[in-house]
């Protein structure tokens, strides 16, 4: 068995604890779907923006929820922009259909 320095073990044991950490608080409010700028990382497993979604969207490439993440692969990693993600989608189809 290979020792390790005491301080590089302790710094080992505080990232793992920074990464275990929640990144925001459950009560903390979502982004407004509607007014995100394009350039917002909505995804940052996939690196999808928001302007990637509304493309797809506008383009009649995706007419669905499931249509937006086959297209963009948001969402499919850690699933926290799921939420955020099914808001931009309801938003720009609205504004599709009413067109």
């Amino acid at each position: 068995m290979v020792s390790q320095p005491a301080s590089r073990l302790g710094s080992l044991e505080a990232l793992r604890a920074q990464l275990s950490a929640p990144a925001a608080a459950a009560d903390s409010p979502r982004p407004d779907a509607a007014t995100l700028a394009d350039e917002f990382l909505l995804c940052h497993c996939t690196n999808v923006t928001a302007g990637e979604v509304r493309e797809v969207i506008q383009s009649g490439e995706a007419t669905s929820f499931d249509d937006v993440q086959r297209c963009t692969r948001a969402g499919d990693g850690c699933g926290k922009c799921v939420p955020l993600l099914g808001d931009l989608v309801v938003v720009e189809l609205n504004k599709v259909t009413t067109r």
